[in-house]
């Protein structure tokens, strides 16, 4: 497994793009993007060329697929259905969609994915949140405010593979919207376990993995320190430390050097586009409702038999 341990170290936009999808100069920094492409593409930069990557639906997963494509062409992404080195040509629905085993190198069940994860066998894992604390300990079961757990403000959905990700993953890499009420002093239910309340509390309790590394957010990009404590790393373009602060409820820890997050390549939005032609998750545009069926499917189809022919391309 890899022992890279913190966001700063995330992979380098890529000086070529090795796949870029019918798109002039790909390697240019793009003009265009939206903040939610711009996490996503943070996102995939930290999975290295070589690693094995467990990825969920949604966000993650088109990172994960933007990552195959673009810099980390070695990469094998695993789902927690039971697909092993999976490349889907696309936006899925869920982790039980037949689409996930394009392409796979092995297609097994969910018992044998968490069992190899508990071996510690992956990597990297990308999770999502509802909430966060400063030492990386996630909430994605209930918003509980001042309710009860039974009948929480907010239920949400639930852990899914999130728990498993985070405590048996070499690392973790966490992806939420920057809000305040979402990176709080104290999760209302810790799902995932990240640093605990203290070092080396991981270890008493017999963790694999090494938990949170970095999260990523459509404002920075965060690490940890060696105590545990998450630590500003870099800005997103015209966001300030400041800014960052005020969706923060804690005193958040800054590296000396805050670093600009690099701006998505051309190609890698276009990548990007091509994933989720119908803005099922980038861009939150209603083409999907003001479209017939099968102009949506024609559409869909187009862009997936065109990432299709690049993955077969970079094959032969």
């Amino acid at each position: 497994m890899s022992d890279r341990s913190t966001a700063g170290e995330a992979a380098e936009p890529s000086t070529e793009s090795v796949n870029p999808v019918r798109v002039d100069r790909p390697e240019e920094t793009a003009d265009d993007y939206t903040t939610t492409e711009l996490l996503a593409v943070a996102a995939a930069r930290q999975i290295d060329d070589g690693e094995t990557a467990f990825i969920g639906v949604g966000m993650s997963l088109m990172s994960g697929i933007l990552a195959k494509h673009t810099h980390a062409p070695d990469c094998q992404l695993v789902t927690e259905s039971g697909y092993i080195g999976s490349v889907p040509p696309g936006v899925v629905q869920s982790i039980s969609d037949t689409i996930l085993g394009v392409d796979a190198l092995v297609a097994t069940d969910q018992c044998e994915i968490f069992v190899d994860n508990q071996r510690g066998a992956f990597d990297v894992g990308i999770i999502g949140a509802g909430q966060i604390d400063s030492r990386g300990n996630t909430n994605s079961t209930a918003v509980i405010g001042d309710a009860t757990y039974d009948r929480p403000k907010v239920r949400l959905p639930g852990s899914g593979g999130s728990n498993d990700i985070m405590t048996s993953c070499g690392r973790t890499v966490v992806m939420m919207r920057q809000q305040r009420r979402a990176f709080t002093t104290e999760v209302d239910y810790v799902t995932a376990p990240g640093h605990l309340e203290r070092p080396g509390r991981r270890e008493e309790l017999g963790f694999v993995g090494g938990g949170p590394a970095a999260v990523v957010t459509d404002m920075a990009v965060f690490g940890f320190d060696d105590d545990g404590e998450m630590v500003l790393e870099t800005t997103h373009p015209g966001v300030s430390v400041d800014d960052v602060r005020e969706e923060v409820q804690w005193d958040l820890r800054v590296a000396d050097d805050v670093a600009t997050t690099p701006e998505p390549t051309r190609g890698e939005v276009a990548m990007l586009r091509a994933i989720d032609p119908a803005d099922v998750v980038l861009r939150g545009t209603d083409y999907v409702y003001e479209v017939g069926f099968e102009e949506w499917s024609d559409t869909v189809l187009e862009h997936w038999e065109q990432l299709r022919t690049v993955q077969n391309e970079t094959d032969d």
